[in-house]
């Protein structure tokens, strides 16, 4: 992994050439006026949870039951 630096005003220009390197595995420092150094990195997803995986299986299965009707709008 390797490091590019950038001043804070370079960084809000150039944010989108810095943001692919971060995803790229690239960390950037980032020197404001004060000399004070912050750190841009990409950080790892969290896996999604079973009770996720598990509300997206059950949006997905056909179970041949309609979910909505037009019952009490009129068209009988």
């Amino acid at each position: 992994m390797s490091a590019m630096q950038a001043t804070a005003r370079n960084f809000t220009r150039k944010f989108p050439i810095y943001r692919r390197a971060a995803r790229a595995g690239q960390t950037v420092r980032v020197r404001d006026r004060d000399g004070v150094t912050y750190v841009f990195a990409r950080e790892e997803a969290d896996a999604p949870s079973l009770a996720d995986v598990a509300g997206h299986l059950l949006g997905s299965v056909n179970s041949g039951v309609r979910k909505k009707s037009l019952a009490g709008y009129g068209s009988d």
